[in-house]
């Protein structure tokens, strides 16, 4: 009998693990579902679903509502081969490459058309009343021009006259310009902060820098607005395209200090914005 007990005892165990069952989770809707699990322990979790919830991410899980960190993102790897800086109307830009894009990595304060035609200057009063292009200086102080460039209206923006108003081989970017760039930030991650992404590191009002990611470098240049007088310098920033609606109207980005976003907007073309140049 003594010999027996060992057996019993190991008779025992293998039946009592037989009978043990797994407990977990057993509802497959629930974010921790174990699919070892017999018995369900009331664990389950059906709000908290860890993933990556950045619905441009490859990974992206519709399901999730807890980003865990995991978004795998496109690199977009598309990188343009660009000069450094361009000499125009006796000043150096510099160039950043964005994607498969050359841009000015500074807006433009040109006096002269690309071929050096003279850009009629006027004052902000003047800029409501004027149909052709136009270029002026924000309250016409130096310090701003040398920060911020010099403000065009959407005629000068627009206009394909004396070759435009950027250099040989560049131009003022179009909608699909635009539209080629925020796609690039939307691969990149940074489409639902576009603007933070873009917006200079220092010059926003009220600590509303951005990251400058890229180096694009956008600042809040402020505007010339269809009244004639001038605002929000340091506040907002908006940059023509060369784009026309068809009633006349011009598209253009927007910034602002208190936004992380870059917005699409349409303004009258006696605005008054800043201008940027990108490669053909």
């Amino acid at each position: 009998m003594k010999h027996l007990r060992p057996f019993l005892f190991l008779l025992g165990l293998v039946f009592w693990a037989g009978c043990a069952k797994e407990e977990g989770c057993t509802y497959l809707e629930a974010c921790n579902y174990s699919e070892d699990a017999v018995v369900d322990d009331g664990s389950c979790d059906f709000n908290s679903c860890a993933g990556c919830t950045d619905p441009t991410a490859l990974n992206y899980d519709p399901s999730a509502t807890v980003d865990d960190g995991s978004c795998e993102l496109d690199p977009a790897a598309t990188t343009a081969d660009c000069v450094s800086d361009v000499d125009f109307d006796n000043y150096a830009y510099p160039v950043v490459a964005i994607g498969g894009q050359c841009w000015f990595a500074e807006n433009l304060r040109s006096t002269v058309f690309q071929d050096g035609t003279l850009i009629p200057e006027e004052t902000a009063a003047t800029f409501p009343n004027l149909g052709t292009p136009a270029q002026t200086t924000y309250n016409n102080a130096t310090s701003t021009l040398n920060a911020q460039g010099r403000h065009y209206n959407g005629h000068a923006a627009a206009s394909t006259e004396h070759g435009g108003l950027c250099p040989s081989g560049w131009h003022v970017p179009s909608e699909l310009d635009w539209m080629e760039l925020e796609s690039f930030l939307v691969a990149t991650g940074s489409g639902k902060r576009m603007g933070q992404a873009l917006k200079a590191t220092s010059g926003w009002a009220q600590s509303g820098n951005g990251d400058d990611t890229y180096g694009f470098n956008a600042s809040g240049a402020g505007h010339i607005w269809p009244d004639g007088g001038t605002y929000s310098l340091n506040y907002y920033g908006h940059y023509h395209s060369s784009t026309l609606t068809d009633g006349g109207n011009v598209l253009v980005r927007g910034f602002a200090f208190d936004s992380d976003q870059m917005v699409r907007e349409t303004y009258w073309a006696v605005t008054g914005c800043s201008v940027r140049c990108i490669a053909d």
